[in-house]
C-alpha cells in the first residue's frame, strides 16, 4: 500500500477533500437533516455512495430519486444536479469525481 487517506469520523456538518490527483478526486461529506446542495451542473463524472442515512438526489427536471445507505449514484458530467438530505437524520456521503471522459 503506497498511502493510507483518512477521513473525519463525525455526525457533524462536514465538506472534506480525501484526496486530489487532479484527473480523480474523493470527498467525504456528512449532511444533517435540512441541509441542500443547490442546483448546479456537475464538473465531472461523480459517484456517490451513501454509508449513512437516506440522500434525495434530483437530476435535471426530473423526479426526486433517493438514495439510501449501501446504494451508489451515479450523476454524468455536465448534468444539473441538487442533492438535499429532507430526513431527521444525518446522511453521509463519499463522492467521487472522475474528470477524465473515460467512466
Amino acid at each position: 500500500m503506497s498511502k493510507i487517506f483518512a477521513y473525519t469520523l463525525t455526525d457533524q456538518e462536514t465538506l472534506e477533500n480525501v484526496f486530489d490527483r487532479g484527473d480523480c478526486l474523493m470527498n467525504h461529506v456528512v449532511m444533517p437533516p435540512g441541509k441542500v446542495f443547490p442546483k448546479h451542473p456537475t464538473d465531472a463524472h461523480v459517484y456517490i455512495t451513501v454509508m449513512q442515512g437516506e440522500l434525495t438526489v434530483i437530476l435535471e427536471d426530473e423526479a426526486p430519486i433517493q438514495l439510501k445507505r449501501g446504494q451508489v449514484g451515479n450523476v454524468p458530467k455536465g448534468v444539473v444536479s441538487s442533492l438535499s438530505n429532507i430526513t431527521d437524520d444525518v446522511v453521509e456521503l463519499i463522492v467521487l469525481k472522475l474528470k477524465s471522459d473515460i467512466e
